[in-house]
């Protein structure tokens, strides 16, 4: 079986088109979505747990904090790749 990657992109078009969920791949389980509390604050947060977070940190909770941060420099990165894939798209359009 082909090992997964640690962090994968999930949405759901039909029920919740205004979310994209990063999925954790790997113990512990879990996906999580950016939570923006206002224009100016936005973070990343988990919203769905498969394995119990709390409880596979227990010994380490800076851990999990650790994680948390690594998963959202991972998402940030993916979004700013979708922008350059966008951008390079349409100077590929205006030059046809």
């Amino acid at each position: 079986m082909a090992k997964l990657p640690k962090f994968m992109i999930a949405d759901d078009p039909v029920t919740d088109p205004d979310n994209e969920y990063i999925f954790h791949t790997e113990e512990p389980r879990f996906f999580a979505k950016r939570v923006e509390e206002d224009e100016e604050k936005a973070y990343i947060d988990i919203v769905h747990e498969v394995d119990n977070v709390d409880v596979f940190f227990k010994d380490a909770p800076e851990k999990k904090a650790i994680l948390l941060e690594k998963l959202e420099e991972w998402y940030y990165s993916y979004m700013e790749w979708l922008e350059e894939d966008e951008f390079e798209e349409e100077e590929e359009d205006d030059e046809e």
